[in-house]
């Protein structure tokens, strides 16, 4: 019994952020990695409250091409997954939310 190629041309797999090319511009940023977190990506905007901040492990806020999240700074360019980064949306707007204000 043999089985049937996949047809051409055709791919299951994830899309690198920013490699969208539809219209044959490159829209969107392009990031370092995947699933990391880097410090390229620091948002110098919002800043976390001084009252939630730890000394040992602080916190940082960072913007990707899904929108903004909180993430540890020993997560940062670590070479590792972040899960802040990968997180259902609702969780991601929950955690800056609360680490945002005072």
């Amino acid at each position: 019994m043999a089985t049937a190629a996949p047809k051409a041309g055709v791919t299951h797999a994830r899309p690198k952020p920013g490699t969208d090319k539809k219209d044959g511009k490159n829209k969107g940023p392009v990031y370092a990695s995947e699933f990391g977190s880097h410090a390229a990506m620091v948002n110098a905007e919002l800043k976390v409250a001084e009252s939630k901040q730890d000394a040992a492990n602080p916190w940082q806020i960072l913007t990707d091409e899904r929108g903004n999240y909180a993430t540890r700074t020993s997560r940062m360019d670590s070479g590792m997954a972040d899960p802040n980064r990968y997180a259902d949306q609702p969780a991601r707007e929950k955690v800056v939310k609360e680490l945002t204000t005072a």
